[in-house]
């Protein structure tokens, strides 16, 4: 079994330079919900698909950014 988890845009140190750099509105424009996620976001995914309760799936990307990518 193996998966793909990509984060998006998570509020940590790496956002701040991001931020600081381009600033927050540029930020906001590639997230349609609006809001950071937490570093839990992608946390809870993982768990998720390491409890076993996602058993007949592999191979997956999961994409944990506020829908800022769409397949």
């Amino acid at each position: 079994i193996c998966f793909v988890v990509v984060p998006g845009m998570i509020a940590t140190e790496q956002v701040d330079d991001f931020i600081r750099h381009y600033g927050q509105g540029q930020a906001m424009d590639e997230i349609p919900i609006k809001e950071f996620g937490r570093p839990r976001d992608v946390a809870n995914v993982v768990a998720f698909l390491a409890s076993g309760l996602a058993r007949y799936s592999t191979g997956a990307t999961i994409d944990v950014g506020g829908a800022s990518y769409m397949r």
